[in-house]
C-alpha cells in the first residue's frame, strides 16, 4: 500500500471512530448537550472531508487545469454547504455554541491537514 493511500486511510478511520466514540457519549452521558455539540461539529466537519476527497480524486490524474477546477470549486461548494448546515445547526439544533465552533474548527483543521498531507505525498509520487 503506497503512503497517500495509508494516510488516506487514516484519517477515514480516524473520523469514522471519532464519530463513534462522540455518538456514544452522546447516548450514554448524563451531560450529553456538550458531547452532542461536539459530534454535529465532528460530523460536519467529517463530511467536508469527505466531498473534499471526492473532488480530489476526481481531479487528481487529470490535467491541471481540470484538477485546480475540481479542487477549488470543490472547496467553494464544501464551504457553501459547511456555512449552510453550520447555520441550520445553530439555529434550529439545542446545542452549546462555543462547544460547537470548537470542535468544528478543530476537526476542520485535522482533516484539512490530512487532505494536504495526502495531495503531497500523492504528487511526489507522481514524479
Amino acid at each position: 500500500m503506497t503512503i497517500p493511500k495509508k494516510i488516506l486511510l487514516t484519517g477515514i478511520i480516524t473520523g469514522k471512530v471519532s464519530l463513534v466514540v462522540l455518538l456514544v457519549l452522546t447516548v450514554t452521558s448524563v451531560n450529553n448537550l456538550i458531547n452532542k455539540s461536539i459530534f454535529f461539529g465532528d460530523a460536519i466537519a467529517f463530511l467536508n472531508f469527505i466531498l473534499g476527497l471526492l473532488c480530489i480524486l476526481y481531479g487528481i490524474n487529470k490535467s491541471n487545469k481540470i484538477f485546480l477546477i475540481s479542487l477549488f470549486g470543490g472547496l467553494l461548494l464544501r464551504l457553501t454547504i459547511m456555512l449552510a448546515l453550520v447555520l441550520i445547526s445553530l439555529k434550529f439544533l439545542d446545542i452549546k455554541e462555543i462547544s460547537f465552533i470548537f470542535s468544528l474548527l478543530f476537526f476542520y483543521f485535522f482533516y484539512v491537514i490530512i487532505e494536504v498531507i495526502y495531495l503531497y505525498f500523492s504528487k511526489k509520487s507522481q514524479f
